[in-house]
């Protein structure tokens, strides 16, 4: 090998030595391991008020009532007793 040509590689590798070492490594792989990464699905928790799950529970059952669905209505009554105490007591 000539004297100029291993001069070219050893500057080359140098070279290669430095960038290396200036490169921020921590940064690359941080990227690298998100983009492979599972993406978990955001839950996005409302505050939902108990009156207007109360509304919503009445509406379902006078639907129900009204398309004659009474064993749904049933059902209802049974998965939600407390929502019923107040029809009985009136």
């Amino acid at each position: 090998m000539e004297v100029e040509l291993l001069l070219r590689i050893t500057a080359i590798v140098v070279a290669g030595g430095f960038l290396v070492q200036v490169i921020n490594w921590s940064d690359i792989w941080t990227n690298i391991k998100s983009r492979f990464k599972r993406k978990e699905k955001e839950i996005v928790e409302e505050e939902v008020d108990f009156l207007e799950i109360v509304g919503l529970w009445h509406t379902l059952k006078d639907k129900c009532t009204l398309y004659g669905l009474e064993e749904a209505v049933e059902k209802l009554d049974e998965v939600f007793p407390l929502l019923n105490s107040e029809e009985k007591n009136v």
